[in-house]
């Protein structure tokens, strides 16, 4: 497998995308049966169309060319937008763990998702997973967590920490 290379063609791929030709995947359960098929640990990125500081965080820093590489070779990325409002084809709409309330849109979805596995609605939101272990409630995603997650910070060389010290931890 070549660097970067995906299982298949990501869900919203044809809408959505991914800064400095990186691949990764846009639905989390895709991305994650990717991740545990390559036995790499998953990039979990929480973003948005309209989040300024996460385009700042990706023009600073993932720009960073050790910062790319990592992302590249190292890891899955998935990236969820938080604030697209397509509709979810209704076998996907889920119900909130957090509110209990139908989530029917992609956004919805995957802001819902991270505040009741990761209990912050903040982005960039960045978490590092084992992809092995499934997520069914907020105790299964504290033991998939590989490092603590981090948030935005313009310092490349913590960012690299961060990534280098999720790998050694999924390498465990």
């Amino acid at each position: 497998i070549e660097k970067n290379e995906l299982c298949n063609t990501p869900k919203y791929s044809d809408f959505l995308h991914l800064p400095h030709g990186l691949k990764g995947y846009f639905d989390y359960e895709e991305g994650r049966a990717c991740a545990e098929k390559l036995n790499k640990p998953i990039f979990l990125d929480f973003t948005g169309h309209g989040c300024v500081n996460c385009r700042e965080m990706e023009a600073t820093v993932w720009s960073n060319p050790e910062v790319l590489r990592i992302l590249k070779e190292e890891y899955i990325i998935i990236a969820l937008y938080v604030d697209d409002k397509s509709m979810l084809p209704e076998k996907e709409w889920t119900t909130s763990l957090f509110d209990g309330k139908i989530k029917k849109t992609l956004g919805k979805k995957y802001a819902d998702f991270q505040i009741s596995f990761f209990n912050v609605n903040a982005q960039p939101y960045y978490v590092l997973l084992d992809p092995n272990l499934k997520l069914k409630s907020i105790d299964d995603a504290s033991k998939a967590i590989l490092t603590k997650p981090v948030a935005y910070n313009l310092n490349a060389d913590n960012f690299i920490n961060f990534l280098n010290t999720g790998l050694e931890e999924y390498k465990k």
